[in-house]
């Protein structure tokens, strides 16, 4: 083992004799470093920070009980073992020894074995302590991202304990519900339920009524998640209102049929989601336009700016919505961290809509702000109401920005229109 990973143990006697042999008993084991003085001792455990302290009793400018207990003193070294080696052994020198914190005993002449036991048992315990130590400092990092996190949160958050009682609000909770900063902290949360305790548990989205501060009986999407930690246990708790979860409500109409419409002999059939895995959105387009300005009604979901869609296919009434997190004026708008707003959006275009069709166009931009599977769960779930209804939809999207298992997931429903706008393929 290389010296820069041994143990430090420093070794402290005014006689070098004495040094000289306990260096020889472990330096094989241990890097050992020297200090002949009891000022000297305290300079070399603040410049090289030893692991463990060998410390001689009779010194003459300062003996071993005091630098003991100044080591014992300073929350630096406090937890760095100290043995007093001594010649001494009568009660009261021990008893001195312990009143200044002293770990652990050794009388001269020492015994060879009995040394690097006595050394080999209190470095163990040492690096225990310190991997607890450390533990406990990376747990309080975490406890205070999460807590940074949790403040900064969009979604209303809070946190009770055991008992229900509450512990902290989030802006985002405090907005929501109408309350001031410290209104709520310590009350039960039985406060903001009418009086109804919440299952202790992890569990996701189902709904409860909460009561705002105006008195509204507000249906709430819930999920939980228990956390325990030094033997207290905490509940997190996100709200979302359930009135902001529901989708944009669309109204589907028709484009002007001016020209018959060249379809390069594609057909899209009823129920079935077309996947066009092209970089190039602009085939997708293509495809949409021809087809809604052919008489079909259309909905168009996208990450470009639905009004040069508008003026560069001459979609004039066709809905569109545009996936961004800037709210513009005039323009539906879905925030791509809302993926929950995309099926209900797509759904009640479906149960109104006769013959429709839909285009979306930014799957690869959704997958940046939720986790991909999440994507999946999403394009599954609108393929069976798509499969079930008289309209059909386009898929868009670039495969190279997705993995190979990925990509499989989101196609393995789907038939793929080719490249060339030719023919349809069905899925492999």
């Amino acid at each position: 083992m290389e010296s820069k990973n041994k143990d430090i143990i420093l070794i402290v006697d005014d006689e070098e004799m004495n040094i000289n042999l306990l260096e020889a008993y472990l330096m094989n084991d241990y890097q050992i470093i020297k200090a002949y003085t009891g000022t000297e001792a305290l300079e070399r455990v603040k410049e090289k920070k030893p692991d463990l302290v060998l410390l001689d009793v009779m010194m003459q400018d300062m003996n071993g009980y005091t630098v003991c207990d100044k080591l014992k003193s300073s929350p630096e070294t406090q937890f760095i073992p100290v043995v007093m080696v001594t010649s001494l052994s009568g009660r009261e020198d021990r008893i001195q020894g312990i009143s200044a914190g002293a770990d652990d005993f050794l009388t001269k002449p020492l015994d060879r074995l009995e040394l690097k036991t006595r050394v080999s048992s209190l470095l163990r315990i040492k690096h225990l302590h310190d991997s607890l130590i450390e533990e406990k400092k990376q747990l309080r990092k975490t406890n205070e991202y999460l807590d940074n996190l949790m403040r900064a949160s969009p979604i209303a958050t809070l946190t009770i304990d055991s008992d229900q009682n509450i512990l902290t609000l989030n802006l985002s909770a405090i907005q929501l519900l109408g309350y001031g900063k410290d209104e709520l902290a310590g009350l039960p949360i039985t406060n903001l339920t009418g009086g109804k305790w919440l299952e202790f548990t992890d569990k996701k989205d189902y709904e409860t009524f909460f009561v705002k501060k105006n008195k509204e009986y507000t249906p709430m999407n819930v999920s939980t998640s228990v956390f325990e930690g030094n033997g207290n246990k905490i509940m997190i708790i996100t709200l979302q209102d359930r009135s902001e979860l529901r989708g944009l409500f669309i109204t589907p109409v028709k484009e002007e049929v001016s020209e018959k419409q060249d379809f390069d002999g594609i057909f899209l059939e009823r129920g079935s989601i077309y996947l066009i895995p092209n970089h190039d959105s602009a085939e997708g387009y293509k495809v949409f336009a021809n087809v809604v300005k052919s008489g079909m009604q259309g909905l168009c979901i996208t990450r470009q700016n639905p009004e040069k869609i508008r003026d560069k296919y001459n979609l004039t009434k066709t809905p569109m919505i545009w996936l961004t997190k800037n709210r513009i004026h005039g323009q539906q708008v879905i925030d791509p961290s809302e993926l929950f707003k995309i099926f209900p959006t797509v759904f009640d275009f479906i149960n109104k809509a006769q013959d429709g069709i839909i285009l979306l166009d930014g799957i690869e931009f959704l997958s940046l702000f939720n986790d991909v599977r999440s994507v999946v769960k999403l394009m599954e779930q609108t393929n069976d109401t798509i499969m079930a209804s008289s309209s059909r939809m386009i898929l868009q999207l670039d495969p190279e920005v997705f993995d190979k298992k990925e990509y499989h997931l989101l196609k393995r429903w789907m038939k793929l229109i080719s490249s060339e706008n030719e023919e349809i393929e069905q899925p492999t």
